[in-house]
């Protein structure tokens, strides 16, 4: 029952009333009187990032100037020099920032996700939830200044707050529940279980008991819990950076990325499929999310594609893969890479630098196969009538650009990434004027930081539920044992450890969101790769990115392709084959540019033009490789395993073995062109 008394669509579907608290809640807007308190919290908590992250020091320079010159003209200002020095000394306190944070989306969180799939309007309990969660948040406002002078070991938590951190546990679990599904959950709750009980385990798995107090102070009042970095950067980098890309693609900018593609790629052939893949790649380096790109983007590219033969599976995979290594391809990638630069402290502009080659092969590979598909399937060029001429495209949306030249500009220059979302939000909102159609007012300013919030939840949930991962595995010491685990099924090698770590990381993803498979790599892989191996901090956590991020279209739990998917008309489950095959380049560059650091821009020309050059080369045998078509010419089994041969000799930090491998890996080619007679071209699928 709702609160009005009705039943819920669904309810009686269920035979086992039980087995929808097994499932993942679903989305959805309230309306009246909630609606308003959303976008009033919304705009608040938009604001107040905007103001901790940036606008406080800005306004604080500002108002010193101005009463420095006031003062030389003879006229007092005493009021703008006490603003001066309230705003100028006025820093981010991460708790504080956190708990507001917590008193702003929980709530939100709680009132737009349903307790269980089946439905679909808001019922009691998640009133009851929302309240909950931002009284504990009240709580940790109001007595923030213990938390900030809080002595770890020597303050003791009050049986309140001991209480109050049981509850924020709970609630987490639950939001966790609600927005990820099972997977993240079901780790989160074993290891909360066996951090509480795992003293009473016998040999090797047993750990040292410890204190409820010391318990709830990890979790809830030190860095290593809740409080810590996954939430503060969902709270900073990730918001600014999605209320960046909700004013971007509400004034049209997602179009532009579409037009410019379209007028690049369109005449092509297979136009319409690389047109898809160049858009989506152009709006994944903005907004950073695989589910959003596919929700903007997808609506334009995919019915396209269909109506030029492409089956709506394949269309669905396209989007899905080209989606998805958005988050890997700067200026922006997405809250991985802040998570990233928050853990290892480094710089995100070095970060996107690294990863600025990499991402670009990942969209070679794609381009690759959707051409050899084309050829294939005899496919064409887009309908004329669907493309916008290049000049034409920059004519319409030219003052789309600018916000992207000033987020690029802000990078390079060495500005903080939260000054970069800070600046490059204000160049949209002041570029958006410009078009009275698409500026952005009152209203539109409201809907943005709405999308926005909406846009965060499943994020809060994931890196909430991630905090208390990382929490459990510091008080038991699991990343020690883990460590050994991975030693002994690797026999300490560095292959087969690598290996293990990927196809870790890769079923993490099946159930757990990008960030979340992230931390939890990093946090128990990380030793292993960097201590024992000796690999370096940069490349091991790329390492470590890249197979999170493919979990957007890793099956069976795959988020891109289920936006996709639901686009296309299509079973999500049918794309994540294909969707793979053509992500081929995301699952071999990372253990390349772990031997090959010159992909990441690093030892100078003489490094990085070879490492290009064989990365190349990797990707493209392991293209044909997994396809298994060069046009439309079969490719057999032992000119496979000659490509696949050819793509590991490439990896091999040995240019002789680098040489070797590409010679064989062309030979292999050229003996399948030469030596193979084509096929006839397969009819258009509808």
């Amino acid at each position: 029952m709702n609160p009005a008394g009705t039943v819920q669509p669904g309810a009686a579907v269920t035979r086992r009333p039980w087995l929808r608290w097994l499932r993942e809640g679903s989305r959805h807007r309230p309306s009246g009187r909630l609606r308003i308190l959303i976008a009033a919290g919304s705009v608040a908590g938009a604001l107040y990032v905007l103001w901790v992250g940036a606008l406080a020091t800005i306004a604080g320079q500002g108002a010193a100037a101005a009463a420095k010159w006031l003062s030389s003209q003879g006229i007092g200002a005493a009021w703008l020099d006490a603003f001066a020095t309230w705003a100028g000394a006025f820093s981010a306190k991460q708790h504080l920032d956190i708990s507001i944070f917590i008193g702003i989306t929980f709530p939100i969180a709680f009132l737009t996700t349903t307790s269980h799939r089946d439905r679909k309007t808001l019922a009691w309990t998640d009133v009851a939830l929302a309240a909950l969660s931002f009284a504990v948040a009240a709580y940790y406002v109001v007595n923030y200044e213990r938390f900030l002078n809080w002595n770890f070991g020597m303050t003791r938590p009050t049986a309140m707050e001991i209480g109050v951190g049981l509850v924020l546990i709970g609630l987490v679990v639950e939001l966790c529940r609600r927005c990820t599904g099972w997977g993240l959950t079901t780790l989160v709750l074993v290891l909360l279980a066996f951090t509480v009980l795992g003293h009473l385990l016998p040999g090797a798995l047993s750990h040292r008991s410890f204190t409820m107090n010391y318990f709830i102070e990890m979790l809830t009042v030190e860095k290593q819990g809740i409080f810590g970095s996954p939430l503060e950067v969902a709270a900073t980098y990730a918001f600014l950076f999605v209320l960046f890309g909700s004013f971007y693609e509400k004034t049209g900018g997602g179009r532009l990325f579409f037009d410019l593609a379209g007028a690049v790629t369109g005449r092509m052939r297979g136009g319409a499929a690389k047109a898809c893949v160049t858009a989506s790649g152009l709006y994944g380096s903005v907004s950073g999310s695989p589910t959003a790109d596919v929700a903007t983007t997808g609506p334009l590219t995919i019915p396209i594609m269909k109506r030029m033969g492409i089956p709506a599976a394949r269309a669905g995979a396209i989007e899905a893969a080209a989606s998805s290594g958005g988050a890997m391809l700067p200026p922006v990638m997405g809250a991985v890479a802040f998570i990233m630069s928050d853990l290892t402290n480094i710089a995100y502009s070095k970060i996107a630098w690294a990863s600025l080659l990499p991402a670009l092969l990942y969209y070679v590979a794609i381009y690759l196969l959707v051409h050899n598909e084309a050829i294939r399937n005899n496919e064409g060029r887009m309908a004329e009538s669907e493309i916008v001429g290049l000049p034409a495209a920059l004519r319409n949306g030219w003052r789309h650009l600018f916000p992207l030249l000033a987020l690029i500009g802000f990078l390079v220059a060495g500005y903080t990434p939260v000054y970069v979302a800070a600046g490059s939000t204000a160049a949209v909102i002041v570029l958006s004027w410009f078009s009275p159609k698409q500026a952005i007012g009152p209203r539109r300013f409201v809907e943005c930081c709405t999308d926005t919030i909406h846009q965060l939840v499943p994020l809060v949930g994931a890196v909430a539920g991630a905090g208390i991962v990382i929490g459990c595995i510091e008080i038991s010491g699991l990343a020690g044992k883990f460590t050994l685990l991975i030693s002994y099924l690797s026999g300490g090698l560095l292959v087969p450890t690598l290996i293990l770590a990927a196809v870790f990381l890769v079923l993490l993803g099946m159930g757990m969101p990008t960030p979340a498979v992230y931390i939890t790599g990093a946090a128990l892989l990380a030793p292993t790769l960097i201590q024992k191996f000796g690999l370096p901090e940069m490349q091991a956590h790329l390492f470590m990115l890249y197979f999170a991020c493919l979990s957007a279209i890793t099956p069976p739990v795959a988020v891109a392709n289920f936006a996709a998917g639901a686009i296309a008309g299509a079973n999500p489950m049918a794309l994540g084959p294909y969707a793979v095959k053509l992500a081929v380049g995301g699952f071999v560059l990372p253990f390349f540019f772990l031997f090959n650091p010159g992909l990441n821009m690093q030892g100078g020309l003489a490094a990085i033009a070879p490492a290009v050059a064989f990365g190349t080369a990797l990707v493209v045998f392991g293209s044909y490789a997994m396809q298994g078509w060069f046009g439309r010419r079969h490719i057999g089994a032992i000119e496979r395993l000659v490509l696949v041969a050819a793509g590991v000799a490439c990896i091999v930090p040995r240019l002789d073995v680098q040489l070797a491998g590409a010679a064989a890996g062309i030979l292999a080619l050229l003996a399948v062109r030469w030596l193979k007679a084509p096929v006839p071209a397969r009819a258009p699928q509808g």
